[in-house]
């Protein structure tokens, strides 16, 4: 590929990015609407970040702790 060509596809990535969290993205705010227009009216309605993998997940004290203690009983 010729230097020129990713200069071209750097500079379209930057106004539009691409890539699997874009694709994801794309995909919450399908299932966001969705789930909007069939939720109940008495119901609080759901956020769009609640259909993004991944995303709002805290690692938990012991999860961190089993990270650690993974790193370490493979470094050894």
């Amino acid at each position: 590929m010729p230097e020129s060509h990713l200069c071209e596809y750097e500079a379209f990535y930057r106004k539009q990015p691409f890539g699997l969290w874009r694709e994801d993205y794309r995909m919450a705010q399908v299932a966001h609407l969705l789930a909007m227009i069939n939720r109940d009216p008495k119901t609080s309605p759901p956020e769009l970040m609640d259909f993004m993998p991944m995303w709002k997940k805290k690692i938990t004290e012991e999860e961190l702790w089993d990270n650690v203690t993974e790193s370490v009983l493979a470094n050894r």
